[in-house]
């Protein structure tokens, strides 16, 4: 799964979990999601526990408290670099 799907799928899940509505003019993938208050601590816990879910990986603290991690874009790659690549190919199939 490359970083642009996992990308997609990550917006998808934090505009319905959020009520993000499609033409959100404040709202793209490289915009600091806490800092612009689209997620809020809570909102965290729920997104690492769909991050899980989905794509089968913990976020480590490092990462988690990263810069890195506070957009759309930065989370989605922080999440391919933790994929395994047998992993990878098992989770391409299964959205297929």
């Amino acid at each position: 799964m490359d970083i642009s799907s996992i990308a997609q799928k990550l917006e998808q899940f934090l505009r319905m979990s959020f009520a993000i509505a499609e033409d959100d003019p404040g709202f793209s993938r490289s915009i600091d999601l806490f800092d612009a208050g689209y997620v809020d601590s809570v909102g965290v816990i729920e997104t690492l526990a769909y991050i899980t879910d989905a794509f089968g990986v913990e976020i480590p603290d490092e990462a988690l408290l990263s810069e890195a991690f506070s957009t759309i874009d930065g989370m989605a790659q922080v999440v391919a670099g933790l994929i395994p690549k047998e992993a990878d190919a098992e989770l391409s199939v299964q959205n297929w």
